[in-house]
């Protein structure tokens, strides 16, 4: 593409509303301190892939989301305000949902846009982290969004997410903010497969590349315990939590007792609903009846119990906090 169209600088510096969408090959790059450095000049916000998260830090002015988790509308309404998108460093494969985007794209990765999942009018192949320094080197102009716009987003956002919530109950957010909150902030995150990967993707907040660990799209159920015990193994100083469903735990749960033998003891979050819900809501969408989605109940404390685990379990905000509060003694202790 000849001229302007084929520049990237150029490209971006006549954008008016651009967003990058920051995906796992920037991780792989380490393009954190390039990636904040234009997105500060340009003031351009950042959408970041599930795999990616915390490789732009969410406590960041212009960090706006995590793509295709929770509350997805929202976000895909943000990025269809755009008229110029950066996919730097994101791999298609993290979709869930099929996407075209309206804006032109311009695609920055390692590899060329060969799958053309999404259509890029322009393609830089290199190390991201070096296209994204070369980007914010050459930047002149003033910043395109304020930081209050994307303050706004994230506010719709949150509002979305904690929709529906119910007073005096236990609700999948409530356990996912009470353990963020009684984790410490360089904490470690697995996540599995299932409707809570979902909220786990948008609610979690890390402020650190590698912080949440989960697998692309939603694929691989039975991931996030072996996965938190071997990045325990890896970083047995760093706390890490394994956020599971009852589906994903009973195709591994055999791995509860290996992890305490090798005395790892990440502490792991159980969703229960006796089902596999996120085929069970397609089901439920196409008005079939649940066939082969529903599960026999299944006490999961007294089976991690009995595989030398201290287990809890819990129905409220208040049993939940006292559980938390156990474990921490207990990890605490073993020091």
């Amino acid at each position: 593409m000849p001229g302007v169209a084929a520049d990237p600088l150029k490209r971006l510096m006549a954008s008016r509303r651009p967003v990058i969408v920051a995906g796992i090959g920037a991780l792989r790059a380490r393009a954190t301190a390039p990636l904040v450095r234009l997105a500060e000049a340009a003031g351009v916000p950042v959408v970041v892939s599930p795999m990616a998260k915390g490789l732009m830090p969410e406590d960041h002015p212009y960090f706006a989301s995590v793509l295709d988790m929770a509350c997805n509308e929202v976000v895909w309404e943000f990025l269809g305000g755009a008229d110029l998108i950066l996919c730097v460093g994101f791999d298609a494969v993290e979709l869930i949902k099929s996407w075209s985007p309206k804006a032109p794209v311009i695609h920055i990765d390692w590899t060329a846009n060969a799958d053309q999942v999404y259509p890029a009018e322009v393609e830089v192949v290199g190390n991201p982290a070096t296209v994204l320094a070369a980007l914010a080197d050459g930047w002149r102009g003033e910043p395109r969004w304020r930081e209050g716009e994307v303050a706004d987003h994230r506010a719709t956002l949150s509002k979305a997410y904690y929709e529906g919530r119910v007073d005096g109950a236990l609700n999948p957010t409530d356990v996912i903010d009470l353990v963020r909150a009684a984790t410490p902030a360089n904490a470690r995150a697995t996540a599995d497969v299932g409707s809570h990967k979902l909220l786990v993707g948008q609610g979690w907040r890390t402020a650190v590349p590698g912080g949440v660990l989960m697998t692309n799209g939603l694929s691989s159920m039975g991931f996030a315990l072996p996965g938190a015990i071997t990045a325990a193994l890896v970083e047995p100083e760093r706390p890490c939590v394994c956020f599971t469903g009852d589906g994903g735990l009973a195709m591994v749960q055999s791995e509860l007792a290996l992890g305490a033998e090798l005395k790892t003891a990440p502490l792991v979050v159980v969703f229960c609903d006796d089902s596999l819900n996120r085929i069970e809501l397609k089901q439920m969408r196409r008005q079939y009846p649940a066939e082969g989605t529903r599960m026999m109940p299944v006490d999961v404390a007294k089976a991690a119990e009995a595989m030398n685990c201290h287990a809890h379990s819990v129905d409220s905000r208040a049993t939940l906090e006292r559980a938390l509060a156990a474990a921490a003694a207990e990890r605490t202790g073993r020091r």
